[in-house]
């Protein structure tokens, strides 16, 4: 098959994108397809030579960098004749304008198939405060939240009102973004720190999400398809699982399986599917949770697009699971509605 893998981007995953990009080139290269790496964010201009992809580090991208990307580009990209002849789109693209519906809406106009979930379920699940509404009509236990806006940050009464609303430690984080991008955390908050981490937040979203930190372990699940893929325990050696600790070699360690009792396993599993179907994600997906002391499981939030290096969370639940790399790429094809030959 002719396929165009999506990388890169436009928003500040765009390196960690670049990485997951290089990793599934190489891989469905190995499995005989034809394929060609385009970036989005440099519009018609996009498709990238080998030495570019080579070059991808996942360094953090500076605001400098974000500011010089225009949105305009993505359409003159996916309009361009870098998609003529193209079979299907492998999107990898994390983050705003990849992960958020954006770039399915402009493939469904083109009429080219592409991996992952549609662009309303993908939209549903970048959109954080509407997930964790969908999840509580569900039944599936998430943190108590609220929403803010960033002009917000220096209303004392309104963060006021937060603390007592949402009592305890605070996350607070942009709405819409990924990679703990923009997130703090506070342990004691007061107004005038949880102040500083909304305007901080507000730099990337227009939306605010302030949730209760539950303590605890730190659990995600791939979901491929209807099943869920062995559970792994994220646990960083200093901090929380911010952006340095996810992608700094040897920060943090990984146990997959992670280590629960067979209850406690089927049951975060089985929420795990749910949260996926409830958004209506398809193929697959990686299921953010915290599980508590008393082994109460709480959904963070559902990824459409995780981060995908052959290191990556998803495909190390799927090595568990014994799916090798380019095995995963090519079942998550078939599971979108695309079948390679």
């Amino acid at each position: 098959m002719n396929i165009a893998v999506l990388l890169g981007g436009i928003s500040p995953e765009r390196n960690i994108s670049m990485v997951s990009g290089r990793a599934a080139v190489h891989a469905l290269r190995s499995l005989g397809h034809s394929v060609r790496a385009i970036d989005p964010s440099r519009g018609a201009d996009c498709i990238l030579n080998d030495d570019e992809l080579a070059a991808a580090t996942p360094r953090a991208v500076t605001d400098e960098e974000l500011a010089a990307f225009r949105p305009v580009a993505l359409m003159e990209c996916v309009s361009s004749s870098a998609f003529d002849g193209v079979d299907c789109a492998f999107i990898l693209l994390h983050g705003r304008y990849g992960e958020d519906g954006y770039i399915q809406s402009l493939l469904d106009l083109r009429g080219i198939p592409y991996t992952g979930s549609t662009m309303l379920a993908s939209a549903a699940a970048m959109d954080k405060g509407l997930a964790k509404m969908l999840f509580q009509v569900a039944g599936i236990p998430t943190a108590p939240w609220v929403t803010l806006t960033p002009d917000q940050a220096d209303d004392h009464t309104v963060l006021e009102q937060v603390m007592t609303e949402v009592e305890g430690g605070l996350v607070i984080k942009p709405n819409d973004q990924g990679s703990t991008v923009g997130m703090t955390i506070l342990n004691t908050p007061n107004v005038d720190s949880l102040g500083e981490a909304v305007r901080i937040a507000g730099m990337y979203s227009s939306t605010i999400l302030i949730e209760r930190y539950i303590s605890g372990r730190e659990l995600t699940v791939a979901v491929l398809g209807d099943d869920a893929l062995p559970i792994i325990e994220i646990a960083p050696k200093d901090g929380y699982y911010d952006y340095t600790n996810k992608y700094t070699k040897g920060k943090t360690e990984y146990h997959c399986p992670a280590e629960l009792s067979p209850e406690v396993e089927d049951h975060v599993r089985n929420l795990a599917v749910a949260a996926h179907n409830v958004l209506g994600c398809r193929a697959y997906s990686r299921v953010d949770f915290r599980l508590r002391e008393d082994n109460i499981p709480f959904c963070l939030e559902v990824n459409t697009l995780p981060g995908f290096t052959e290191t990556s969370l998803v495909p190390m639940a799927a090595r568990a699971a014994d799916i090798e790399f380019p095995a995963l790429c090519e079942e998550i094809m078939r599971l979108s509605g695309i079948f390679a030959s």
